[in-house]
């Protein structure tokens, strides 16, 4: 070695400094395996974490009806405040000190119907500190009436609480997740031990919901529209506007083309019997009509919504969503 190391030493004077620091690098791993008689290697990173939590929260509440709101691309928008009112997670986090719209990155809600309220399970993706978020789920417990409990027994830290009749078990199963599930379902808790969250969005999306099934999922009051059963599913992504509004693009796939050509007239009557009412002789148009149109076997549509015309979007979302 010590004639290797002449050898470089010479052809290090002659270098410029580009291979300079080549040589260098190269004596030092040529000196750290005379002395150990073994090569370096470098140690693996661990692998990533899988993004799977909708898929359990799914699995576990038989989802067929899910939203899934990107909260860190909604902070400063005007439409923050019209999805607070919806009260997605207002039972889990008013009177804790926790801010939705400081605190949340991403909320997921999944249930079977979204007349199915009481099977949901609520997913919360948060960047609140441990000593933060302690001190929130005491007052959670506190809050509860009846008075909350601590679970034991569920692999995961969690708390039973009673909020307007509704019990439901909150569980911290990771630093950064709070999950949300009926009581029957409280043991699966710990499925969720490992989760890294959520798939990163495609676009420029804030929200994307999803309906299976929707002529049966989807079900509200006589005042929502109807959506026709040969609808295999639904999907509506939100972009957000920065004049406060908003693009709402919707697809589905029918069961083929003339169908869906036919499922697009059908939802176009729905949605002008939805947001229209009729005053005596006069129809008032609260929004303007999306318009679905066919695209081979597809039912789509996409519109620009103003500010004003969201309020009153919310107004029936309130209505049919699973909370």
């Amino acid at each position: 070695m010590p004639s290797v190391r002449h050898g470089l030493f010479a052809a290090l004077r002659r270098a410029p400094l580009g291979l300079l620091v080549i040589a260098l690098a190269l004596l030092a791993v040529s000196c750290g395996s005379a002395s150990s008689g073994t090569p370096l290697e470098a140690e693996a990173p661990p692998p990533p974490k899988p993004r799977n939590a909708a898929a359990i929260a799914q699995a576990i509440a038989g989802g067929k009806v899910s939203a899934l709101v990107y909260a860190d691309r909604t902070r400063g928008h005007p439409i923050m405040a019209r999805l607070a009112a919806l009260d997605l997670w207002g039972p889990v986090l008013g009177g804790t000190g926790l801010d939705p719209e400081r605190d949340l990155e991403r909320a997921f809600v999944t249930a079977p119907r979204t007349d199915a309220a009481g099977e949901a399970v609520v997913v919360l993706e948060h960047n609140v500190p441990p000593e933060r978020l302690a001190t929130g789920l005491d007052a959670l417990l506190s809050r509860s009436h009846p008075p909350g409990t601590r679970e034991e027994g569920l692999g995961v830290p969690a708390v039973r609480v009673t909020f307007k009749g509704h019990t439901r078990v909150v569980a911290t199963v990771e630093p950064n997740f709070l999950v949300v599930l009926p009581v029957s379902r409280a043991r699966e808790a710990r499925r969720f031990i490992g989760t890294g969250g959520f798939p990163d969005p495609t676009g420029d999306e804030a929200a994307v919901a999803m309906a299976i099934e929707p002529a049966r999922t989807l079900k509200g009051p006589r005042e929502a529209p109807r959506v026709p059963p040969t609808l295999r599913s639904l999907e509506a992504i939100v972009t957000l506007a920065e004049d406060g509004g908003a693009l709402v693009a919707l697809d589905g796939p029918s069961e083929g083309p003339e169908q869906a050509a036919r499922d697009a007239a059908f939802l176009n009557e729905e949605v002008e019997r939805a947001t229209s009412l009729r005053i005596a002789i006069v129809k008032v148009r609260l929004v303007d009509p999306i318009g679905f149109f066919a695209e081979g076997d597809r039912v789509k549509a996409k519109r620009r919504v103003t500010p004003g015309e969201l309020d009153k979007l919310f107004g029936l979302l309130s209505a049919v969503l699973p909370r």
